[in-house]
């Protein structure tokens, strides 16, 4: 390319440099730096230097979509027939035709197969591979490979040698069971922070704030990291654990042992593998489990588990179920109060639950919380708009309004804010008049005309600037 992109230039000067970079890997080349001064172009440098060859040279051009803005695709085609020419050399080219530049693309699609003699279009990763040569367990990988449709060799390799690394930390004495989880975790981490197998595309033009949120959550690495993890003995704890080394580097030796003693705790062997006896005892520590939970992640996780099995083993489990509405509810209550009512939006997918009835209960007592919380904004606004809080209520309503989860819960308490405080009259300050906004913003979107009517009602009774704000807002309003 340099010869190519100095056409008139100094031939030999700039043979002579690319030559000195090529000789320190190829000792052939200084033969040929004698009678370089005498080239004409750089068809006879190709040709000079092949004169060496008693064997068959393989040139590989690869990653052919990222070459440079500066270099002319008709030039490489050119080098490449050059190449053909040249005594024992064969070319291969790789590239993904797909990220090729869309005016190189023309190009490629001219020349190609004038240039090219045979070409294989490569898919899939190959049928067999030998994984020894890997150092990859073959059985595990294989399995791996069936669910988790990883393309990309070198990131199983990468897998590996950082499964390597992070069992230098495991003693000596710790079971198989616990070092093949251990693996699955490896694998999971490297995989889909490389991979990104499980990341899911978002649409924000075409999906309401709540929908967008639960997708943005099933997106963090963490949930997409658990997709390849169901049923495993090991906790969440070590899951994470393994993720902050890969990230930052650092693993707590002592951690693992305690992760390590847990998972013996754990159990001897999954659930699914117990008799109908061995898992009539695990219901009880399950029970116990559930109405000790401190988040809403073990809450679901427990009971969810204890009404898979006890319906398998055909038990009643209603009062479990009662059991786990109650504890659910005061979750749900106490993180609304405590300002995280953006958790309402998370589905019973990002809790990984299993049971229909424990996904109904959460689904009837999520909207009963959405409820609540609209009733809260709604009751204090009908006091009041001054202040702060005021305004954070009324941004909250608005923004939520054209969610699909809240939409007719806003609808059903709205009626409730058609009173003078709701608009710009009287003593306004600039939070006020903000907050007025929101509220008649969701009072129009509700009933167009029944807000405009009673605009007017209470025009009536207001002074002039009163009425000139009122006018402001809804102008403003109706253009949206």
């Amino acid at each position: 390319m340099a010869l190519k992109n100095n056409i008139g230039g100094k031939i030999g000067e700039i043979a002579n440099n690319v030559l000195d970079g090529l000789s320190k890997i190829w000792d052939k080349v200084g033969q040929a730096k004698e009678v370089v001064q005498s080239i004409a172009n750089e068809r006879e440098l190709f040709l000079l230097l092949s004169k060496e060859f008693t064997s068959v040279h393989i040139i590989v051009i690869d990653d052919l979509e990222r070459m440079s803005d500066d270099i002319n695709l008709e030039d490489i085609f050119g080098i490449i027939e050059e190449l053909k020419q040249c005594n024992y050399v064969k070319v291969i080219v790789i590239a993904n035709t797909d990220e090729i530049q869309s005016d190189k693309k023309v190009v490629f699609e001219k020349y190609n197969e004038k240039v090219i003699e045979r070409i294989y279009h490569i898919t899939e990763r190959a049928e067999k591979v030998t994984w020894s040569k890997m150092n990859i367990h073959a059985d595990f990988v294989e399995k791996f490979l069936e669910i988790h449709k990883v393309k990309n060799l070198r990131t199983l390799e990468k897998a590996q040698r950082f499964f390597e690394d992070v069992k230098l930390f495991c003693n000596s004495d710790m079971s198989e069971q616990f070092k093949e989880e251990l693996r699955l975790i490896c694998f999971a981490v490297v995989v889909e922070s490389i991979e990104n197998l499980y990341y899911k595309e978002i649409d924000s033009d075409n999906i309401d704030s709540v929908e967008k949120m639960t997708n943005t959550i099933g997106n963090m690495l963490q949930h997409r990291i658990g997709r390849y993890l169901y049923g495993i003995k090991c906790s969440t704890n070590l899951v994470e654990m393994i993720l902050k080394y890969y990230e930052e580097g650092v693993l707590n030796e002592e951690q693992l042992e305690a992760e390590y003693k847990l998972f013996l705790n754990s159990g001897d062997k999954p659930n699914y593998y117990k008799s109908d006896e061995e898992i009539r005892s695990v219901l009880p520590i399950l029970r116990e489990k559930m109405l000790e939970a401190k988040s809403l992640a073990e809450l679901n996780e427990f009971a969810d588990a204890y009404v898979v099995w006890s319906d398998v083993l055909e038990e009643n489990n209603e009062s479990v179920l009662s059991e786990y509405r109650n504890i659910l509810e005061e979750m749900l209550e106490k993180t609304v109060l405590d300002g995280k009512e953006e958790m309402l939006s998370y589905s019973y997918d990002l809790f990984h639950m299993s049971s229909e009835k424990t996904k109904r209960i959460y689904q009837e007592e999520n909207k009963e919380m959405m409820k609540f919380l609209i009733e809260t904004y709604v009751g204090y606004l009908k006091k009041t708009t001054h202040g702060k809080k005021a305004y954070e209520y009324s941004y909250k309503l608005r923004n939520n309004f054209d969610s699909s989860y809240y939409h007719d819960i806003i609808i059903s308490e709205i009626d409730n804010l058609y009173n003078k405080i709701s608009f710009p009259v009287d003593n306004v300050d600039e939070d006020r008049y903000h907050t007025c906004y929101n509220i008649m913003y969701v009072l129009y979107h509700s009933d167009a005309e029944k807000f405009l009517q009673y605009c007017e009602k209470i025009k009536e009774d207001c002074d002039n600037m009163s009425r000139h704000r009122i006018d402001v807002l809804i102008e403003e309003i109706v253009k949206k």
